[in-house]
């Protein structure tokens, strides 16, 4: 893990030199590794950030939604039905935001409004 989540505290963001909320994970992935579904669910939107670069937001019932960033080769499209471990996209290079944390995978849960630490849920 590069950067955990972190709502209560401030984490240093080498890139920005300076300490932010972290509202979302960050898990080292070499550029090209294959991004899977962490859950089924249904894609609702694949858009462009300046923060995250490309990113993949998914509805997975009961008021949560993922979303994915820092992702290249997208397979999915707003409207999809993802299950469970399909390859959605590959991780790209950082955004110029995060050049110094170097390649990864952003990975944000929210339940309504607010959000979840991702570690609570993943196995």
């Amino acid at each position: 893990m590069l950067l955990k989540y972190s709502m209560d505290k401030t984490v240093y963001f080498q890139t920005l030199a300076q300490y932010k909320y972290n509202p979302g994970i960050l898990i080292r992935a070499e550029a090209g590794t294959e991004v899977k579904a962490a859950a089924d669910g249904k894609v609702t939107a694949v858009s462009e950030d300046d923060d995250h670069g490309t990113v993949i937001q998914m509805d997975l019932g009961n008021d949560y939604m993922v979303t994915y960033g820092q992702v290249t080769d997208v397979k999915v499209k707003a409207g999809d039905e993802v299950k469970e471990g399909d390859v959605i996209a590959k991780v790209s290079e950082p955004t110029k935001y995060f050049s110094e944390e170097g390649t990864h995978l952003y990975f944000q849960v929210n339940q309504g409004k607010n959000t979840v630490d991702p570690m609570l849920l993943l196995r």
